[in-house]
This record gives structure tokens, sequence and C-alpha cells, in this order.
């Protein structure tokens, strides 16, 4: 496949929606570049996390794909061995911790098979690395990442993928049994527990695989409360609950770690199967049966115009003693809060001066519609009850700057979708819970 890089011809031929974070290898469930979803059921918000209230926990409500046309496996791989996931571009939220666990009852119950506690992800087009376990079953499984942000809005991301276990060749005896590894670890979604903003969350109970590359001096007390099951998913933990994984940091030896490498310089896939590619390195796409067409998805963080633009490098997250950073940088305000270039607001963040916005939405974004201003408006964070046009943020009194290739950080993912299918283009409207931070586009290249 030869890239499209002409951010500008992709951008004639598509439309737009913002982003967040996702995973873009496996590919997950109703994405728009994976070429099983069904054009009708693609989700434009896929990036979005969970609904705080778990009624759409787990995976988005779309578990129930496996086992249809649109829940078709998208990898292949061996217990036993090393592969990797990876996430796509938008707002990092000064990174965080992030579980991956295999399902394979349709996500009635995880098993963990990696935890990730700290820098999880800061960067874009990160990758990281987990083994397989030697004795997971064979079969259809459904691989599921989850991720708690440091900065922003207490959530729970989630995505899911289809996936194919072969049983290994090596049947070494792990030190724990896939049957005794823990469920996933699971708040934000009114059960008991919050996680705390500014902290890298500390899973009590992360199972043997753990790769530790925390960001903040004092991650203590990532979450209070209890956590109570959801939907039967989670075994419950309180903040007295204590590790139980031997963990590895991220520059150690073994085996389980996770390599944890920047956009400019992605890591060597531990597939073929992988299909993440860097602006400059391209490896391999997954294999389809009977593809024709390829479908590029295009990721773009767009700089914001102000008289201090945005930086097009993502920033690492907090360092010590500190609550964390965004990728753009704050202005000080007469309330002791900042501006985020990002459009990010709640917590040390206000909507006051954004050229976003004034108002501070529900989902912590500013904006200037009612969607923003009106129901849900955190009036601490900036104004509420009045409605801007879509076109003229309040401080600044004219749109935007533009995407340009200059002002923007591309990840270009490939795959390949099956003869005779289509791909819908992206709405030209924007979902109010996906704010002005990033954009992915979508083109038939």
């Amino acid at each position: 496949m030869k890239p499209c890089t002409s951010l500008s011809f992709l951008l004639a031929l598509v439309s737009t929606t913002r982003a967040h974070i996702a995973i873009t290898w496996p590919l997950p469930f109703r994405a728009a570049y994976n070429p099983n979803s069904v054009p009708a059921q693609i989700d434009y918000s896929i990036t979005s996390p969970l609904n705080a209230d778990g009624s759409n926990f787990p995976c988005k409500g779309y578990q129930v794909d496996m086992g249809t046309p649109a829940g078709a496996s998208v990898a292949t791989w061996d217990a036993g061995s090393q592969y990797n996931y990876s996430t796509g571009s938008g707002a990092l939220h000064g990174g965080g911790s992030c579980q991956i666990a295999l399902s394979y009852d349709k996500g009635t119950s995880f098993t963990v098979i990696h935890s990730y506690i700290g820098s999880c992800p800061i960067a874009f087009g990160q990758q990281f690395n987990f083994n397989v376990p030697s004795d997971a079953p064979a079969g259809n499984a459904m691989f599921a990442w989850v991720w708690y942000n440091v900065i922003g809005n207490r959530e729970i991301y989630m995505d899911c993928a289809s996936v194919t276990i072969n049983a290994g060749s090596k049947r070494d005896a792990p030190s724990t049994a896939f049957k005794d590894r823990p469920s996933l670890f699971v708040a934000n979604l009114n059960n008991g527990c919050t996680t705390v903003e500014g902290k890298e969350v500390v899973y009590p109970n992360p199972g043997p695989d753990v790769t530790k590359n925390q960001t903040v001096a004092d991650d203590s007390g990532s979450f209070t409360g209890t956590c109570q099951p959801v939907k039967g998913i989670g075994a419950g933990a309180d903040t007295a609950g204590s590790s139980s994984g031997s963990g590895s940091s991220a520059a150690a030896s073994s085996p389980a770690a996770a390599s944890v490498t920047s956009a400019s310089s992605p890591a060597t896939p531990a597939s073929a199967t992988t299909p993440l590619e860097s602006a400059t390195t391209p490896v391999a796409s997954p294999v389809v049966a009977g593809s024709a067409t390829t479908l590029a998805t295009v990721y773009t963080t767009t700089a914001a115009a102000s008289s201090s633009s945005a930086e097009a490098t993502p920033t690492a997250s907090a360092g010590a003693g500190s609550t964390g950073t965004s990728s753009g940088s704050g202005n000080s305000t007469s309330g002791g809060l900042t501006v985020n270039e990002d459009g990010e607001c709640g917590g040390t963040f206000t909507c006051e001066g954004s050229i976003h916005g004034p108002c501070c939405s529900q989902w912590g974004w500013c904006g200037s519609t009612a969607d923003y201003c009106a129901t849900g408006c955190q009036a601490g964070f900036g104004q509420c009850g009045s409605s801007l046009n879509t076109t003229t943020p309040a401080s600044s009194g004219s749109a935007p700057a533009p995407i340009s290739a200059s002002a923007s950080v591309p990840v270009l993912v490939s795959a390949t979708t099956p003869a005779g299918s289509s791909v819908t283009p992206v709405p030209d409207t924007v979902a109010a819970s996906e704010p002005s931070d990033g954009v992915f586009t979508t083109a038939l290249v």
C-alpha cells in the first residue's frame, strides 16, 4: 500500500469527527477503520468514554457482535507468544493506566493478561507489548482494552476486538494459571469507587504481568471508595487493596514488559499482523480474505488559533509533585485556573478565555453551542446559559485555525477491506461529547 501523505487531499474527500483516544490495533468493534463493521452501525464516536452510569459497559455494548460477520476475528495469536496493541491519536489526558484482558463468553467475564501502571498512553501511535498466557484457552476470544486517564473528568475508556487464540507450541507452566488471573478493575461507573485526578491508577490486583512506568511522584490513593462489580464484572476492590503482581519497569528486560515508544520512534512490531503505520515507518497490514480495497484512517491533532500556538507534539504527563500536563499549553487566569488549548475543562482547567468557547460541557470540553452551554454545563469552569454560533468562539471572535499539515501530527492506520464492501463517510455533524481537540478522517485510497 502506498500511504496517502496529502492531508488536504484526504480532507477534501471526507468529513471529520473529534477524537479522544481509542485503540487502532487490534481493530475494535464498529470502528470506521474495521472492514468488518456494518456501515449503518459504525461508531464515529469510538474514542468516547463509557457512559458514567455503566449502561454501555462492557465494550460500549458491542460485544453483541461476537459470532456475527461484524465480529469476525481481526487477529490470530498463539498462546505463549508476544504481540502488541496500539493506541491512536487525540487527547492524551496526561496518560494514565491501562489493562488488557480476554473474554471467552462474549463479555460476561474478563481475565486480565497485562496491566500497565503509568504512561498509558503518553504519545500518539504508541505500541504496548504483551504475552498471551501460555495456558490461554484456544478458540474465539474478545480482546478488551481499558484506560483510566490522569487529567480531566473521572472516566473509563474501553474498546474491544474479536481475536482468535491458537494453542501455543510451548506449554510451559505459567506462574499463575489463567483461571487464577484477576478480573478487570472497574471504577467510575457509579459503582462505589472513583479514580483520583492527577494520579495514575495503581491496580489493587494487576495480575502477574505488569509494566510500571509511573510519571507521577506519588500515586498512592489513586482511587477512593470500594469498587463493586458492574454487571458481574470486576472482583471488587477498596483503597486498602494491595498489588499482587510481581511487575516490571519499562526498562526491565522481562519478556512481559511493554515497550513504551513515542510516535517519532515506533517500536518494532512484535507481529507482522500489526497494522500500525507511522508517517515514515510502514508495517504490514492485517490480511483479510478477498481484500481488494484499502481503508485509510488519519488521526490529526490540530493546533489552536491563539497568540501562543499549541504544541504539535504531545507532552509527557506530570512530573514529580504535579498533577500532570496536557499536550496544549495553558494560560493563567484570575481565578487560578488555566485555559487548556486542547479545549479540556474541569479540575484545573477553565473555558473562560478559551478559543473553543466559554462553556464547559458535562463531558469536560469547551464550546459555544447549546450542547456545551445548556444542559449539563459546568458553571464553575466557564459560562453557562448562553449559546454562540458554531463558527465564532467567544474569546477570539474568529474561527479556530484551519487544519494544516504543519500544525498536525498524523498517524496513519491501514486495514484491508473485503471486496465489494463500502465505507460510509463520516457525518458532518460532530457529537457533543467529541470536542475540538483533534480529528480523525477516513477515506478510500
